[in-house]
């Protein structure tokens, strides 16, 4: 498979479509709320513009997503978690250099939504590892290296 630009709308339908081929999916998804929106921050050095995109579970799926045009549409949403940081802490976290529940508990990715609900579910986090894994992803800042 040809590497694909992280946070791009090719990228985010590979994650999410893995995602969804995951069986643990719905016992996962199970009490936590019906939508959340991610936003990567800006990085100008890394030549990662900022990206901001929203997904509603349903029948213990993933059943809609889609890339935001603009991150103030998050408001308009009012998803029940958004999750926000810098492009860095993304890319370490993807990258194994960094566990994304701490960081969430060491308020480096501000969670707005019940953060506790998050927590509890940190055992299925193998689920979106796997899918990660299998999209080969190309970071901005590694292009043409």
């Amino acid at each position: 498979m040809s590497p694909v630009r992280f946070a791009s709308e090719a990228w985010i339908a590979a994650v999410v479509e893995g995602v969804n081929r995951h069986p643990d999916l719905p016992r996962a998804l199970a009490g936590l709320g019906p939508d959340l929106a991610l936003v990567v921050e800006a990085d100008a050095a890394a030549r990662m513009p900022a990206v901001a995109a929203w997904g509603r579970q349903a029948g213990g799926r993933v059943a809609e997503w889609r890339v935001l045009e603009d991150e103030d549409d998050i408001l308009e949403l009012e998803p029940a978690y958004v999750v926000r940081g810098p492009y860095r802490l993304w890319k370490d976290a993807m990258q194994g250099r960094l566990d994304p529940v701490q960081a969430a508990l060491a308020g480096r990715f501000r969670v707005k939504g019940d953060l506790e609900g998050l927590v509890r579910r940190a055992n299925f986090r193998y689920i979106v590892d796997e899918a990660l894994r299998a999209v080969a992803t190309e970071f901005p800042d590694e292009v043409g290296r």
